[in-house]
C-alpha cells in the first residue's frame, strides 16, 4: 500500500508540473483548498496515510481535461520509474 500511496501522489505532482502549476495552484484550479495536495497533507499527524478522494481526482480531471486513461498511463510510468531505481 505504501507504494500505491506514493505513486498516486507522484501522479498528482506530475499533473501539476506538466501543466506548469504547483500542487497548490492545481488544487485551487480544481476548486479545492490550496493546501489539499501539499506534501504536508499526505499523512495525518498520526503518520497514517491520507489518500486523495476520488472526488478530488475527478475535479483534477475536469479542470485539466483528462480522464482515467491518462491517469492510468501516469500510474504505469510511475511504476516504470520505481523499477529503474
Amino acid at each position: 500500500m505504501d507504494k500505491e500511496h506514493s505513486k498516486i501522489w507522484k501522479v498528482i505532482d506530475k499533473i501539476a508540473y506538466t501543466n506548469g502549476l504547483s500542487v497548490s495552484a492545481l488544487a485551487r484550479k480544481a476548486g479545492l483548498d490550496s493546501t489539499a495536495f501539499n506534501k504536508s497533507k499526505r499523512f495525518y499527524p498520526s503518520g497514517k496515510r491520507r489518500w486523495p478522494s476520488s472526488e478530488s481526482i475527478c475535479k483534477i480531471f475536469k479542470v485539466m481535461n483528462m480522464d482515467w486513461e491518462l491517469f492510468s498511463q501516469y500510474m504505469m510510468e510511475a511504476d516504470e520509474d520505481e523499477a529503474k531505481k
